[in-house]
């Protein structure tokens, strides 16, 4: 019997309109609110918007987010909540903010009545935010909403194959992934974010942010693209460059299904939880392979950055041998 689910995955602008950092902060949530009217309005089950938006565009240090992340529980959440109540719509809100005085980079999980169904924690930080404050978290719980179970992976959690494979095993039926995209190479980010999907059987959603109608995209901006991913990797709807709402109605009852491992049709999936063999991946789970991966990345850091200052050094001592070409 079909189980449908209609998706909204909001691409809000990468860049917030006003002067200082109050009114950007006040402009991120106009956004957030304005475009998740537009995916109630729609009569979406599910709605979900980029990673940290509440903060986009405001100092990201210790100061700037001590004094601009959100209180939870607070004003923000009871903003999301008054809007999933009017739309009777699922929300999954990422934001910056400050939760038992930590600092945590979180989503909401937000139900159709308003109340929260649960908390995730963004568990692998870059270096940066954890310079900033925040604190990561520890757990990678999967959260019960009332057309299935879905899990949570913030930006760079989808390092991590682990991530997604502990969602899957936990019940997981579809992957919210918010995230803020731009310097990587495309074809790098598009091959890892459709991974997740078929290593899974999941659907996966991403949320990322998209330039103005006023701009010329280019590479180095936010890459947009946000969008849903089936079971089998492929992809079922994608943004564009620009600012928008993309929406997509998926069956949750259509399973990915092949002969995988048993020689006869069975969901992808179960087959793969079927067959692992988690005697084996001890070695996963062992604390000495980080530390010992920190000590090589340090010295791999220290001859990069030395060959870097020879190149600057040689480049600033080379003589100039004439004017080159009028072009």
């Amino acid at each position: 019997m079909p189980r449908p689910v209609r998706i909204s995955t909001i691409q809000l602008p990468a860049r917030p309109s006003g002067k200082t950092p109050e009114e950007k902060k006040q402009e991120n949530l106009r956004s957030i609110v304005r475009y998740l009217e537009i995916a109630g309005r729609r009569h979406s089950d599910v709605a979900v918007y980029g990673e940290s938006a509440n903060v986009l565009g405001l100092p990201f240090d210790r100061e700037g987010l001590s004094r601009y992340a959100d209180p939870i529980p607070g004003p923000f959440e009871e903003e999301i909540c008054r809007i999933a109540r009017k739309h009777s719509m699922n929300i999954i809100a990422p934001l910056i903010g400050r939760v038992d005085g930590k600092l945590r980079n979180l989503a909401l999980i937000i139900d159709r009545e308003g109340r929260r169904v649960g908390t995730y924690f963004k568990t692998h930080l870059p270096a940066p935010e954890a310079d900033a404050g925040i604190v990561q978290g520890e757990d990678l719980s999967v959260f019960e909403l009332d057309f299935g179970k879905v899990g949570v992976m913030i930006c760079m959690d989808i390092e991590y194959p682990e991530v997604a494979l502990c969602l899957m095993l936990r019940g997981a039926e579809i992957i919210f992934f918010p995230h803020v995209q731009s310097s990587w190479g495309e074809v790098d980010w598009e091959i890892r974010y459709r991974s997740r999907a078929v290593d899974t059987g999941t659907y996966l959603v991403s949320a990322c942010y998209g330039v103005g109608d006023e701009e010329a995209w280019m590479p180095g901006m936010m890459i947009g693209r946000s969008g849903i991913i089936g079971p089998d990797g492929m992809i079922l709807a994608e943004a564009s460059r620009y600012v928008e709402v993309l929406t997509r109605d998926i069956d949750l009852d259509r399973k990915r299904v092949s002969n995988f491992h048993f020689g006869r049709l069975c969901e992808r999936s179960l087959a793969v939880r079927a067959s692992r063999r988690p005697e084996l991946y001890s070695l996963l789970c062992d604390p000495s392979t980080r530390r010992q991966a920190e000590k090589e990345a340090k010295v791999t850091i220290e001859r990069l950055e030395a060959g870097k200052a020879v190149r600057r050094r040689e480049g600033s001592s080379a003589k100039p041998t004439g004017a080159g070409p009028v072009i």
